[in-house]
C-alpha cells in the first residue's frame, strides 16, 4: 500500500514518488508573428522610420503571480548601402505591467545591424566621390527580455520596433542608378511564463 502526498498543485505524488507537474515549467502563453512593411528599396532617412510595429499582450488570469520573459525572434536581415551612405535597421522594445498597462513607444535602441562603405577620402561633393556598393547579410538573431512579476489578474503589454535610417553624408552619383535597400522581413514574439508559487 503506497501513500500520496501531494502538497501543490504544481507538484505529482505518484507511486514512483514526487515530481513537477507540466504547468511548473516555462510556457508560452502569448505569441505574435510580425512582418516588415518597408521592405526593399528605401530614400533618405535622417530619423528612423517604422518597418516593423507591433506588441504583445497577456492577462494573468490566474491566482498566482507569474514571471514572464519575452523572446525577440529576428529574421535574418540584409542592407545594401551605397558609398557614401550608411543604412542602419534599428530595434527596440518596452513594455509595462499592471491593470491596464500601456507600455511607452519604444525610442531607446537595443541593438542594431547595419553597414557604410568609404571608399574615398570623406567628401561630400558628387564630382569629387567614388563610388561603390556595400552588402551586408545577417543570420537570424534572438534577445531574451525579462518583464518581471506579473501578480493575479493584470496584464502585460509589451511593444516592438525595427526602424530603419540613413544617418550622416546623402550623396547620390549621376553617372549610374544608386541602390539603397533594407530587408527586416519578420519578427516573431514569444511570452514564456513561469508560475512563482501559491499566494
Amino acid at each position: 500500500m503506497s501513500i500520496k502526498v501531494c502538497s501543490s498543485e504544481y507538484m505529482l505524488s505518484t507511486v514512483g514518488g514526487l515530481d513537477m507537474r507540466r504547468n511548473w515549467f516555462p510556457q508560452i502563453v502569448a505569441e505574435r508573428f510580425l512582418g516588415s512593411t518597408k521592405d526593399g528599396p528605401i530614400t533618405r532617412a535622417p530619423d528612423p522610420v517604422a518597418m516593423i510595429d507591433g506588441d504583445l499582450t497577456w492577462f494573468n488570469n490566474t491566482d498566482d503571480p507569474y514571471y514572464v520573459t519575452v523572446q525577440v525572434l529576428r529574421a535574418p536581415r540584409a542592407v545594401v548601402a551605397q558609398s557614401p551612405v550608411t543604412v542602419v535597421i534599428h530595434d527596440a522594445w518596452s513594455h509595462a505591467v499592471g491593470r491596464a498597462p500601456v507600455a511607452d513607444y519604444p525610442s531607446v535602441i537595443q541593438d542594431s545591424f547595419g553597414g557604410r562603405v568609404q571608399v574615398d577620402r570623406p567628401e561630400i561633393a558628387a564630382a569629387d566621390l567614388r563610388y561603390g556598393r556595400y552588402f551586408a547579410d545577417g543570420d537570424a538573431t534572438q534577445s531574451w527580455v525579462d518583464v518581471g512579476e506579473i501578480p493575479p489578474q493584470q496584464s502585460m503589454h509589451f511593444r516592438y520596433i525595427a526602424s530603419v535610417q540613413t544617418p550622416g553624408t546623402w550623396t547620390a552619383p549621376s553617372e549610374f542608378e544608386p541602390r539603397w535597400e533594407a530587408q527586416a522581413r519578420w519578427t516573431r514574439l514569444l511570452a514564456f511564463a513561469t508560475p512563482i508559487g501559491s499566494t
